[in-house]
């Protein structure tokens, strides 16, 4: 498998750091390629025009000009199942990076062990990407049927007894199918959360939750004042446990 990589740190003796620790732990794991860019600060990597091919980047929280934190909160806008790794001196900053759904936060120095522990946390939840990437479902609409990754759907919305597939490549499809017929073909996946009366949102697209939903093509979705903090805390854990596990 392909791994694409990307170090962020304004200091030069910490960046080389992770880079020779990144090498040495896929020297020993050479059934993957790894492809490992490093830039000095978030402007440089924001002007790469290849940098949103990286599966994973690493991001220091303190670099001069835009720091971590504002850069991992775009590259999350940009890409909801980006590896996002935060990299910094200072235990404070974790109650700002957990709502980006981090996929760690190592504090420097850090020990190769536990950079060892999360390359082979990324490995597995790269390969658990690609199998989900793979999970299809059949959508009827008139005169005809659509196939859908369950990866690219968005959300799934009941309009006017309409039902709205929402797709990263497809864009809005109408679906003669009830709303929840579609439901029930995704209700058993754990990425899709129902937000209110006829509102599904697959949660690997979303972006922020707070008193309503904002997804990552720009729809705004409410979210059921009754069960915010259940809906609060389901995404959250996904967010940021759901990583760990891998």
């Amino acid at each position: 498998m392909e791994i694409k990589i990307a170090v962020v740190d304004d200091l030069s003796e910490d960046r080389e750091q992770m880079i020779g620790q990144i090498h040495e732990f896929f020297s020993r794991h050479d059934e993957h390629h790894l492809i490992l860019h490093s830039f000095s600060s978030s402007e440089e990597f924001l002007a790469d025009e290849a940098r949103h091919t990286f599966h994973a980047v690493f991001l220091d929280i303190f670099m001069n000009g835009m720091t971590g934190i504002e850069l991992g909160k775009q590259l999350r806008e940009e890409n909801p199942i980006l590896a996002i790794v935060f990299v910094t001196s200072s235990p404070d900053m974790y109650s700002a990076a957990a709502p980006l759904g981090m996929f760690d936060y190592i504090e420097k120095p850090f020990e190769p062990n536990r950079i060892n522990a999360l390359l082979d946390r990324l490995i597995a939840y790269l390969l658990m990407i690609g199998k989900r990437a793979e999970q299809t479902v059949c959508i009827r609409i008139p005169r005809s049927k659509v196939q859908l990754r369950l990866s690219e759907i968005i959300c799934v919305l009941s309009n006017d007894h309409i039902t709205e597939v929402y797709s990263v490549n497809r864009g809005m499809i109408q679906s003669n199918m009830r709303y929840s017929e579609v439901a029930d073909l995704l209700k058993n996946d754990e990425r899709f959360i129902e937000c209110n009366r006829g509102v599904l949102a697959n949660m690997e697209h979303i972006v922020s939750m707070t008193d309503n939903v904002s997804m990552s093509n720009g729809l705004i979705l409410p979210l059921k004042v009754r069960s915010r903090a259940k809906l609060l805390n389901l995404f959250s854990g996904f967010s940021t446990e759901r990583m760990r596990e891998y």
